[in-house]
Formats: C-alpha cells, structure tokens, sequence
C-alpha cells in the first residue's frame, strides 16, 4: 500500500510538470507500449526509473526502432534486486491512472530483462 501511494505521488508530479505531462498524455491516448527503464548513472548512484517509448525509425515502415524517453524519475530504488517489485508496482499505478490497456514491460539498465 505504501509503494502505492508513492507511485501515486510520483504520477501527480508526472501530471504537473510541463514536458513529462504532455508526453504521458499523448501516449496514453495512443495506448502505446510504455517501457519501464530502471537504471543507475553508475557506481554510487542509487537508480532512477525512465518512462519510455519504441518509436519507428523510418516511420510507416518496420524498419528499426529507437527508444524514446518520456518522463525521468530520480532516486527511485537504492539496488538492482528492487527493480521487480518497484516497476510491478509502479506499472500498476500507470495502468490505473493512465487507463492503460497494456501493463508496461520493464527493462534494466536501458535494455529487456533477462529471465523470468
């Protein structure tokens, strides 16, 4: 319940800033696929989580893609072995406020998780 409330506080803050806002909003309106990047800036940094997007690179072909970042949020875990349940709860905050139809996938470190 706790990780819940922060998540919520973490969205009203997404929803008040002047980019991230507009970001979310456009694509929650497009139900695209939003990618959950959690990540450090290297040795003795705590980790951050990103709000991210795949965007085409040659638009209206499958040709490629490039991730595109959203919304960034600091100081969101202390350790790697938090990001599972961070971004699951973080996730479900999303689908809920964002009216996602989609749960969004979680990636480390800016790439897919590997494993279950």
């Amino acid at each position: 319940m706790e990780l819940a409330r922060y998540f919520d506080v973490a969205i009203e803050r997404i929803r008040e800033h002047p980019v991230y806002s507009v970001n979310m909003q456009a694509a929650s309106q497009a139900q695209q696929q939003l990618i959950l990047d959690y990540h450090t800036h290297g040795p003795g940094h705590g980790y951050c989580a990103s709000i991210c997007v795949r965007e085409a690179l040659v638009p209206g072909l499958d040709v490629g893609s490039d991730v595109r970042e959203l919304v960034h949020l600091r100081g969101i875990g202390r350790e790697e072995v938090e990001c599972e349940g961070l971004m699951a709860a973080f996730a479900e905050r999303l689908v809920q406020h964002y009216a996602l139809e989609r749960e969004p996938i979680v990636w480390l470190n800016g790439a897919p998780r590997e494993g279950p």
